[in-house]
Order: C-alpha cells, then sequence, then structure tokens
C-alpha cells in the first residue's frame, strides 16, 4: 500500500490500488494511516511455520491501536488472520473493516470443519464489503450465514478506476491506428487457449506477463509476442493506448472462483477499450450487458476466434463499445463510487462501536 500510494502521488499509477485513501482525504473527513508492511522481517519467518502471513504487521499494529479507529483491510486475510484470532478471544478489540475478492479462505472447501473456521473468522470483521454480489451470495450459502447476520455484517461495493488519472493520458488514438490487441497479466491467466486462438485469427497479439506465467506448451505463431521482462505499469500503459482491443483470458478452477480479471477490467474501462473476456460471473460489472465488450467461455479457442474475428475489423462496432465504456465509466464504475460507499461503511462502523463504548462505560 505503501509503493502503491507513491507511486499515485508520482503521477505513475492511480489512486484505486491505494483503495480508497485518496478520495477519503479529499473528502477531509476520514484519514488513512498506511502501516508499515514490513520492519521484523524474522517476525514474517515465524509466521509462515504457522501459515499467517504479514505476522510483523499485525503484531506491530498491536502496539499502535491508541492511534486509529478501526483497522481497514483491503485484502481481507492477506494481513488479519493473527488479529482476527486476537479479536476472537477478547485481546483485540479495535473494528475491522475489510473487502474481499475471492473466496473467503475456506468457504468452497468440502470439508465442513475448514468452512466452520472460515465462517468463524470472516464474522469476526465488523463489516465485510464483497466486491462482488455473486461472492457474497456464495459465502452467505456455503457458510450457512443466517440472512440477519449477513445483513448486518455484510455490503457490496464496486471497485473502480481512478478517472482523473487516467484523463492525463493521451486516450484520443484512433482505432485504425491500432494494430494489434492486447493481453496483460499473470494471476489465473490462459494464454495458451489465446494464443491457439491467434493461429486462425490475421492480427497482431501483444502479451505481457511474467516469467512464471509464460504460455507453456503452446507453439507462438509469428502474429504474437510474448514480453516477460518487467516494465512499469506506466510504460504498460502506452502499450494500452496503442492496442485495438484488451483481451482478458482466465481458467481457475471453480471453487476458486473470485473476481479475476477485476483489475484488467479497470484499465479497459478507463482507456475506452473494447474488451474480450473470459465468462465470470462474479464480476460485478457485465461487459456484454454495459455494451462495452463480449466473453467467451473458459478454454474455447473456438470462441475466441469467432469471437476476436467478428469485432477486430468492424470498426464501428469498436467505436460504439468505446462511447459505453466512457458511460460506465461515468456513471458506475470509479474510483469515487467505491470511496463514497466506504465512507458510508467506515462512519457506520464507528458510530455502531462508539455507542458500544459508551454503553460499556454505562456498565
Amino acid at each position: 500500500m505503501v509503493n502503491a500510494y507513491d507511486l499515485w502521488k508520482k503521477g505513475l499509477s492511480g489512486s484505486h490500488h491505494v483503495w480508497g485513501k485518496v478520495e477519503l482525504e479529499k473528502n477531509d473527513n476520514i484519514k488513512v494511516i498506511l502501516f508499515e508492511q514490513v520492519k521484523y522481517k524474522f517476525l514474517n519467518s515465524i509466521g509462515k511455520l504457522f501459515r499467517i502471513k504479514n505476522l510483523d504487521q499485525q503484531i506491530r499494529v498491536l502496539f499502535y491501536t491508541q492511534s486509529f479507529d478501526i483497522l481497514y483491510a483491503p485484502y481481507s486475510t492477506a494481513n488479519t488472520r493473527f488479529l482476527l484470532l486476537l479479536k476472537a478471544i477478547g485481546l483485540f478489540k479495535k473494528p475491522i473493516v475489510a473487502a474481499v475478492h475471492q473466496p473467503f479462505l475456506g468457504t468452497n472447501s468440502n470439508n465442513k470443519w475448514e468452512r466452520k473456521l472460515a465462517k468463524f473468522l470472516l464474522l469476526q470483521f465488523d463489516k465485510t464489503i464483497f466486491l462482488s454480489e455473486n461472492l457474497l451470495l456464495e459465502t452467505v450459502n456455503r457458510l450457512e450465514i443466517p440472512d440477519q447476520v449477513a445483513d448486518e455484517k455484510f455490503t457490496t461495493a464496486q471497485w473502480g478506476p481512478d478517472t482523473q488519472f487516467y484523463n492525463k493520458l493521451d486516450l484520443n488514438i484512433h482505432l485504425e491506428a491500432c494494430e494489434y490487441a492486447i493481453s496483460a497479466g499473470h494471476t489465473d491467466r490462459d494464454y495458451e487457449t489465446l494464443i491457439n486462438a491467434f493461429k486462425d485469427i490475421d492480427f497482431k497479439l501483444k502479451i505481457f506477463c511474467t516469467p512464471r506465467s509464460t504460455p507453456k506448451n503452446v507453439k507462438i505463431p509469428p502474429n504474437v509476442e510474448i514480453h516477460t521482462t518487467f516494465i512499469p505499469y506506466i510504460e504498460l500503459l502506452q502499450h494500452y493506448l496503442k492496442a485495438r482491443m484488451i483481451l482478458i483470458p482466465m481458467k481457475y478452477p471453480r471453487s476458486k472462483e473470485g473476481c479475476q480479471g477485476m483489475t484488467s477490467i479497470q484499465d479497459a474501462v478507463a482507456l475506452g477499450k473494447p474488451t474480450i473476456i473470459t465468462r465470470n460471473p462474479s464480476l460485478n460489472l457485465d461487459v456484454e450487458m454495459e455494451g462495452f465488450g463480449k466473453t467467451v467461455r473458459m478454454e474455447s479457442v473456438s470462441d475466441w476466434v469467432s469471437t476476436v474475428n467478428s469485432l477486430i475489423h468492424d470498426l464501428d462496432a469498436l467505436r460504439e463499445m468505446q462511447i459505453k465504456s466512457k458511460f460506465v465509466l461515468d456513471n458506475k464504475f470509479n474510483a469515487e463510487g467505491y470511496a463514497g460507499k466506504l465512507e458510508e461503511v467506515l462512519f457506520s462502523v464507528y458510530m455502531k462501536n462508539k455507542q458500544s463504548m459508551r454503553l460499556t462505560s454505562a456498565c
């Protein structure tokens, strides 16, 4: 988070990667402290033995509780698992607000005891913001959480891009000048299927990934370029700007179905780029319903071939998608919208906790 905030201050990344801090502080109602992630590395080594990430940060938070009212965790248990255990036994009393964008711990496990543990830990959060309606409903059903508890503890919010950051870029490149499609990312990406599809697509494709996510066991056709060397995000955006469309191929087991592809959609919408994405019911933003993209079935080479070929040279259809993308960005999908919901949640938790403290004091 500290690194993401530094990149935003330098104009190299959008504020949405700081998960509401910038927008909240613009309103001057809430101050968000970014707590140093790593100070004593040996504590994290100990944490790994017990499957607890970021133990160092969580222990240091315990000595900092007089300096904040609410602990906000945009990555849920990534750095709160130890604190949740302490909260369950009454040793950590500060309210915690978390954002959830993937299946929570053992929610989709077939082991009932793992699901019970997931339910126990999830309900230690004072409020949980799900980034997907479907993810919230699946969690409630799988963990058998009573409706009354879900209504009290859970809500949803649409995470969206920082419009001011993207507006600094040259967004007026004509489609005729865009001579390739682009796909970037590394989590749950299915580049093998996409590459096989482009063997039957007469257009250039650029893929930006990491050495670990490099496509394997597939022959690379001459119209496909693969870049595995790290480049700064601001440089990647320059490649995005010159692309005719953004492709988001994904592959993951049903048990891990979360908000895969959400970050790439941020770029697609903010840059006004037509999009083709592997169908994912856990994404709140439906690219087909909103009119700025198309979906394909997972691992379907034929779907990718037919969908890309039907659109790549249809400039009128692509321009219409660009218009729809702009409407979505302005009205449904932006960082200000997410921060507005976050502020509402934080104030409600603060007031409830304040009232509870008064009642405890009266006793």
